[in-house]
Parts: structure tokens; sequence; C-alpha cells
């Protein structure tokens, strides 16, 4: 519990505020982007990873996420995220708050549909603030056997112009592994452009004390480069189920510093078809 001069590639890649500093182009990842991956989500944070998820079972779903940026005395709040879901359609919206004043704006809508073990969704994202661009991301999901997810998101369709960066078309397939019973799982995930490889993700998640009143859920990934050398590393942990709190870092590839800590709450509840 991932920037890139393209909205999610070099920031699954390289560390988020190494874009929010200014000293590239002024666009951010989403933070659910981060830590988790195209095969792995279903509640309303699919909405920023792949809308696909958002298909994969017949849910409502809230989401608040509230980010800074070097903590500690000198941190600065960076992002706010809020996000909700239900039966396949889901609304987001993002504010980013850059150094110089700027402030980003990302509006998202997303739709998605699943029959057994297949779903497929797409999104569509409106950014403002300092500009005016849209795009598409559409993604899918398949479950190769219970515990083999496969998918792919397509991200930037129709190459967006955001504050004079233009978000190149980038493809992302993964897969996840579930051990017997999901009480840990294994995930990895690519990054490409029409350049080739830009960066790997790999991560694993672990649940402890399943059935509990309070579960609690442990996370970690590492990011590289196209050379698999480390670029990022994220850690999290969260407590709850229906409703989930947690927290994520993320530190640069040396693990010297945090350059980031987000605080995020999921709340879902399964809903019966009439």
């Amino acid at each position: 519990m991932a920037g890139r001069p393209d909205s999610r590639t070099v920031g699954l890649s390289v560390p988020l505020w190494l874009i929010a500093t200014g000293a590239f182009a002024q666009v951010a990842p989403n933070r659910a982007a981060l830590y988790l991956y195209p095969t792995d989500v279903s509640d309303a944070r699919a909405l920023w990873v792949n809308p696909a998820g958002l298909g994969r079972a017949e849910q409502a779903s809230v989401h608040i996420d509230v980010t800074v940026g070097d903590p500690g005395s000198g941190g600065r709040l960076r992002q706010l995220t809020t996000s909700l879901s239900s039966r396949g359609f889901a609304l987001g919206y993002q504010r980013d708050l850059f150094d110089g004043g700027v402030r980003g704006h990302t509006y998202r809508l997303g739709f998605a549909g699943g029959e057994r073990r297949l779903a497929a969704g797409v999104a569509a994202a409106l950014y403002r603030g300092g500009t005016s661009g849209t795009g598409w991301d559409v993604g899918a999901v398949y479950d190769l056997t219970p515990s083999l997810t496969i998918g792919a998101t397509v991200a930037n369709v129709g190459r967006p112009v955001v504050r004079d960066s233009t978000l190149p078309v980038t493809y992302t397939p993964g897969a996840t592994f579930r051990l017997s019973g999901a009480r840990a799982a294994f995930s990895a995930d690519a990054q490409m452009t029409s350049d080739g490889v830009t960066g790997y993700a790999f991560g694993a998640t672990a649940g402890l004390r399943q059935g509990t009143p309070l579960p609690l859920g442990i996370l970690l990934r590492v990011d590289t480069d196209r050379s698999l050398r480390r670029a990022a590393f994220a850690f999290g942990l969260s407590v709850g189920k229906q409703d989930l709190v947690g927290a994520v870092a993320t530190t640069p590839g040396d693990l010297g510093r945090l350059d980031a800590v987000s605080l995020y709450g999921v709340s879902t509840r399964r809903l019966t078809r009439r």
C-alpha cells in the first residue's frame, strides 16, 4: 500500500513526490495505483487502478484518501481523493497540491460489468486546474483458476495533455496468485508504452487475525525500472474488513527516507439482486 511524465506509468515506477516537486511535469498518479494491482482490487479504488474491478462483485463502496508528502515537521498535504461505486458504476475526485501554488483536479467516471470469471470496464478522466484534458482507461480481468487472476489495463487512451505534458498510452498487464484460503496473495505487473517496458511492480499481501472483529492486513510492494533496479518501495497496514482503515508509506529505491504517507478508509457492502 507508483511518477512519470504520464499519469500512471512512471507513477508506478518512481516516487510520486518527485513529480509533485515541480522538477518534472505536474501530473500525479492516484495513490491507490501505488500499492494496488490491476488484478487485485474490486472496491471503489478500482476506478483509479483498473475499472474492470468495479464489475467483480455486486456491491457498493466508498473510499477516502489523504496523503502527506515528506511526512514530519516539513510535511505538506499533497493529495485528497474520494470515490464511490455501486453495481459497477463509480465516480471519483482527486485533488493534487503541487509546489508553486498549482492545484490539479481530476474527475473520473467509470463503469464495468462482469459475468462469472470475466469482467471488463472503462473509465473517463477529466483533468482540470491549469489544464483541460480528457483521457480514457479500459481494463479487463479474468479468473484463470480459483487461485489465479490475470488482467490488463490500457491507460491514457486519447493521449490527454495535462499541464503541458502529453500522457502516453500505457499498457499494464498483471497477475495475482492467491494461496489457499486467500490469506495471502502475490501480485506482479509490468508497465509499457510504445517505447517498450518502463517498469515492473512486485508485491505481497497477507491477512492476520482472520475471523476476528478486527482482522489485520499487511502489504509490501517493490517497483523497479526496466532493468529491475529498485525504484520505489511501499509498506502498508490496515485494520478491518467491510469497514477498512489503513496507512501506506512509500520510500525511494534506496529506502533512505519516507517520501509520502497516505491514510485511507474504505467501506464496502454487498448488494443482493432484486
